[in-house]
C-alpha cells in the first residue's frame, strides 16, 4: 500500500494479485504505518499535513480521518506499538516548528503529548524491545526542496532522539558532527534485531558531496555510511526511503532526484552498488532475506534481490498510478 495519485486525484493505493485498487482521501499523503494485529493501516498527510487516515486493508474505501492535535499539523510519519495498542505521530506547532508527539490510542485519540525538545520532528519507531522511541528531528523550518534552499536562519537543528517509550521522555541526543551541519536526519529503518537503525538524510547544501546514510546503533553515535562516486551512482543529495532486508545482512534507500536504489552491507557498511529506477522512492523489505520491494512516481512496482555483488530485479509491473514517497507489505 502507497499513497499515491491516480488521474487527477490524490489519495491510497493497494496492490494485490496484480491489481490496483485505489481509495480516496482528502489530500496528499506520505508514510504509512501497520497495525498488526487489526490489519489497519494509517497513513498520514504530507508535511504540513492537516489528516490522517486509518485504512481497512480488506476494504479501503472507507478510510476514518482524524486531525492534529490543536495548533498543529501532521509532519508525515506515525509509528504503531508492536502490540498494535497505541501508536505516536509526529507533530508540529504550525507557527514555530516545535516538535510535538502525540500518543494516541489505535483509532486516533489523544492520550499525551511528548516533546523531542527539537523542531520539525519527522519519522520514529520503537526499538530496543520497544522501550525506546527513536526519533529523526528534520530541523527544517521550510523545506525548498529542489526549488530552493531551507529557509533556517539558526542553521539545520537535525538530530536523532532516543526517548523512553513508555514516559516520552528524552534519553539521548545524536547530532552529526560541524561539517554535516546542512544534513537534514529525516527517514529511519529498524534492523531485524531491533538495536540498530538506518538513518536516511536530505543535504540543503550541495556544494559539495556528502554522506547521506549512516546506523546508529542505540546508546552509541552515529555511523556515516561512504557514498559512491556521483559519476557512478548519483543520489543528488536525498534519500527519500531507507530499508534493511529480512536477514538484516543488507541496507538499501532510494533516491527520486537521482532515480536509483542504491545498497550498502550492513555488516561491514561498505557501499555495494546501485539500480537506475526513475523517481524511485517507496522502499521496503520482502519476506524472504535478501528481497526488497521498490515502487516510483510513474507507477512502477519491483522485486529486487540483493548480493554482495548488487541489485538485480527479480519481477517488475507498472500500475496506473504515480506512487508517493513510502510503500509498506502488509
Amino acid at each position: 500500500m502507497s499513497a499515491a495519485r491516480i488521474g487527477a486525484r490524490d489519495g491510497g493505493a493497494l496492490w494485490r494479485d496484480n491489481t490496483l485498487v485505489p481509495f480516496a482521501l482528502p489530500g496528499r499523503g506520505h508514510a504509512l504505518a501497520h497495525h498488526a494485529q487489526s490489519g489497519n493501516v494509517v497513513l498520514i498527510g504530507r508535511r504540513p499535513g492537516a489528516f490522517a487516515a486509518i485504512v481497512n486493508a480488506s476494504d479501503p474505501q472507507s478510510p476514518r480521518i482524524f486531525v492534529p492535535t490543536k495548533d498543529c499539523r501532521f509532519a508525515g510519519h506515525a509509528a504503531i506499538a508492536p502490540d498494535s495498542s497505541a501508536m505516536v505521530t509526529s507533530e508540529f506547532e504550525s507557527t514555530s516548528m516545535r516538535g510535538v508527539l502525540v500518543l494516541r490510542d489505535a483509532d486516533g485519540r489523544e492520550r499525551a503529548h511528548w516533546s523531542p525538545e527539537g523542531i520539525e520532528p519527522h519519522e520514529l519507531l520503537f526499538a530496543k524491545d520497544d522501550s525506546r522511541l527513536v526519533v529523526a528531528l528534520g530541523g527544517l523550518i521550510k523545506d525548498g526542496g529542489v526549488s530552493g534552499p531551507a529557509f533556517n536562519p539558526g542553521g539545520v537543528n537535525s538530530a536523532i532522539v532516543e526517548m523512553d517509550a513508555r514516559t516520552g521522555r528524552v534519553l539521548r541526543r545524536h547530532k552529526l558532527k560541524p561539517e554535516f551541519a546542512s544534513l537534514s536526519l529525516r527517514h529511519l529503518a529498524l534492523a531485524p534485531d531491533g538495536k540498530a537503525v538506518a538513518v536516511a538524510m536530505q543535504d540543503q547544501d550541495l556544494s559539495a558531496p556528502r554522506p547521506l546514510v549512516g546506523v546508529l546503533e542505540l546508546g552509541k553515535e552515529i555511523e556515516l555510511l561512504p557514498m559512491p562516486d556521483a559519476a557512478q551512482c548519483d543520489f543528488r543529495g536525498y534519500v527519500g526511503s531507507i530499508a534493511f532486508d529480512a536477514s538484516g545482512e543488507f541496507i538499501a534507500a532510494t533516491s527520486p532526484r537521482g532515480g536509483v536504489v542504491g545498497l550498502w552491507s550492513a555488516s561491514t557498511r561498505n557501499w555495494i552498488g546501485g539500480l537506475a529506477l526513475p523517481d524511485a522512492c517507496g522502499l521496503a523489505a520482502g519476506n524472504s532475506p535478501r528481497e526488497f520491494w521498490a515502487t516510483s512516481g510513474y507507477g512502477g512496482i519491483l522485486n529486487i534481490t540483493a548480493t554482495p555483488q548488487g541489485l538485480s530485479v527479480t519481477s517488475k509491473w507498472r500500475a496506473a498510478a504515480s506512487f508517493d514517497n513510502h510503500v509498506i507489505r502488509i
